[in-house]
């Protein structure tokens, strides 16, 4: 008797499934570029319990005919290939005949359609895999999918599905993917009767990107531009200035497909070399038109990865078109450097533009033309810095720091230049409004004030919420941020980790919070930008029971914020009460980054260095 067994079909569909859907969000995937491929131009998302007690899509496309209703959950039963030949020429988002069986393999599936021609719709249900029979069923013109108790019989699977608001979260991140490559569409999302996302269709992919990611995103977006023969680029770029600290802000569509991609990351990277700091990554909406014939999206089930006939081409194309971008973009910036007698300026002009075009299609000329801008601006850096060391030097009136967060100009007082007695042994003196130096009795320690006050605050944090003791300011005036979609999902996962650090927020409005109260040892939080940090660093697929780790993660965030910055004035109690929190028994060498918080130096040191040993 053979050892090797043909499967049953319930096996086997159950597998195929597992390949396509993985979670709420696939199904959603599927569903709406089915929508998009009948040419709707209005689609209604309704989600209970993120996706798992119920997935319906509803649009008004083109609808079915009962014939087709029939067989839409027939394995491999598909509208857009008639050929094999077709494979490499694929114009719609979804060609397999895949999505449907599969989701019908694990859930209990339900689809109602009617073409524009009809009376009256059609109606299938399918539980498990088990087909019922068709009937006629009242309906608008279009279609509906009702996806209801996802991997109800596969509890193996459905175990594994995350947090309501983790869900959420990857179905608003993919959601917002759709409305980027087609701002032409009106999307409305509602989750447990509430609505989350309305989207009404816009005039372009610009007002699309201001409505979601808010006015300080859409008036800095950098328009790029560039046609060769089968591939034309288009989008934008945002300046070096605003980045992020992962890749989450990086939207490249290929043919109104939403795709991952090395090669195209790749060159985005490259275009804005030495312009970012490490692990920064540019925000960036690239929309890609590539002949068909020049691509292959049959690679991956879920297909978000291609592959491409000419890759080097594409990447050449990607990175001179934004590169160029962002250079003219700059030299629309003119960069002055002023001298201590008050030279001329010095301004780039339009003449200055044309000579400075980066060389398209040559990487060794691309490499060196970077090169000769990178010395040309580190020399001008150099110039700024030795004028304004010198203009300090000849005139101590000068404004000495600027605070960045009163914004007003810090002037040293009578004696900035003093040691000040902390005790028998020490002394100390702030220079440069960042860095106190301190004598000890065998030498002196230079402490950055802004690390160890973090180190601290986190100490101090931390130690209070574990001993349950974490003293909460209430806000007279409760303080309002507005969030894009899928961060206000994030944040109000984040809700109960956040009011055990003394935040309570609620929700306020469609995607706007309210922040009512924050902890009495944090004075001065700038809260937009401590949500916006928080955002950053937490990722959704953190939020899933492992709160000791989100919480630390969230108190180090709270700690930078809340600890006095460089260029901040000290008091001279201020500066010995941060000294004087140095306990024993709490390590503060170095603050919770794993920057150091003091540089120590022996006598003994200092007379070698004088050349007195």
């Amino acid at each position: 008797m053979p050892k090797i067994k043909i499967l049953p079909l319930t096996v086997v569909t159950k597998i195929a499934a597992g390949e396509v859907i993985e979670r709420p969000v696939s199904v959603l995937k599927e569903l709406i570029e089915n929508s998009i491929d009948a040419g709707a131009t209005h689609i209604e998302i309704q989600l209970e319990d993120g996706g798992k007690k119920l997935i319906r899509v509803s649009d008004n496309g083109i609808g079915m005919d009962k014939d087709d209703v029939e067989l839409a959950f027939v394995s491999h039963a598909t509208s857009k290939l008639l050929s094999d030949d077709d494979l490499f020429s694929v114009n719609t988002l979804g060609f397999r005949g895949e999505a449907l069986p599969s989701i019908g393999a694990i859930s209990q599936t339900r689809i109602i359609s009617r073409t524009k021609s009809a009376l009256i719709g059609s109606e299938i249900r399918i539980e498990g895999g088990k087909l019922h029979k068709i009937k006629e069923k009242g309906s608008p013109e279009g279609t509906q999918v009702d996806v209801r108790n996802l991997f109800y019989n596969t509890p193996v699977r459905r175990k594994f599905l995350k947090s309501t608001h983790t869900e959420m979260a990857h179905i608003s991140e993919m959601v917002t993917r759709f409305t980027l490559a087609y701002p032409n569409i009106h999307f409305n999302t509602i989750h447990n009767g509430k609505n989350v996302l309305t989207l009404p269709p816009a005039n372009d992919l610009k007002e699309r990107i201001t409505t979601i990611f808010g006015n300080e995103i859409g008036k800095n977006l950098i328009t790029i531009n560039s046609k060769e023969p089968n591939v034309s680029i288009y989008g934008y770029v945002l300046p070096p200035t605003h980045n992020r600290p992962n890749t989450k802000m990086q939207f490249i569509f290929l043919n109104g497909r939403y795709i991952r991609d090395n090669i195209i990351s790749h060159a985005i990277n490259a275009a804005y070399q030495n312009l970012l700091m490490s692990k920064r990554s540019p925000i960036v909406f690239v929309l890609l038109q590539v002949d068909t014939r020049d691509i292959d999206v049959n690679v991956h089930p879920t297909k978000i990865e291609v592959r491409f006939k000419n890759a080097g081409l594409i990447h050449d194309q990607i990175y001179s078109t934004i590169h160029s971008a962002l250079i003219r973009t700059e030299l629309h910036s003119p960069l002055k450097v002023t001298s201590q007698d008050k030279h001329a300026s010095i301004e780039t002009s339009p003449e200055t533009a044309t000579t400075r075009s980066a060389p398209v299609g040559n990487f060794k000329a691309r490499h060196a033309w970077d090169k000769d801008i990178l010395s040309h601006e580190k020399k001008e850096s150099v110039m700024k810095s030795m004028s304004d060391f010198f203009s300090k030097s000849l005139n101590k009136k000068d404004p000495y720091h600027k605070d960045e967060h009163k914004q007003s100009y810090l002037q040293p007082s009578e004696d900035e230049y003093s040691f000040k007695q902390v005790s028998t042994f020490t002394s100390y003196i702030q220079i440069h409004n960042s860095y106190i130096v301190e004598e000890t009795a065998d030498g002196l320690n230079i402490i950055d004030q802004h690390a160890l006050h973090e180190i601290v605050l986190y100490h101090e944090i931390w130690e209070q919420i574990k001993s349950s003791k974490l003293a909460v300011q209430k806000l007279l005036i409760p303080e309002l941020t507005e969030l894009t979609p899928r961060d206000y999902v994030t944040i109000i996962s984040l809700k109960k980790e956040l009011g055990t650090l003394g935040m309570e927020i609620e929700e306020f409005g469609k995607s706007t919070i309210a922040i009512r109260t924050h902890p009495q040892i944090l004075k001065n939080l700038d809260f937009h930008e401590l949500i916006q940090s928080v955002l950053e660093e937490v990722d959704s697929d953190e939020i899933k029971g492992e709160t000791d780790n989100i919480l630390r993660k969230i108190v180090k965030i709270m700690a930078c914020k809340g600890a006095v910055k460089a260029g901040q004035k000290l008091a001279s109690q201020e500066i010995v009460s941060l000294l004087e929190k140095r306990k024993d028994g709490i390590v503060t060498d170095f603050c919770p980054h794993g920057r150091p918080t003091t540089l120590e130096f022996k006598m003994s040191e200092l007379e070698k260095q004088f050349k007195r040993k």
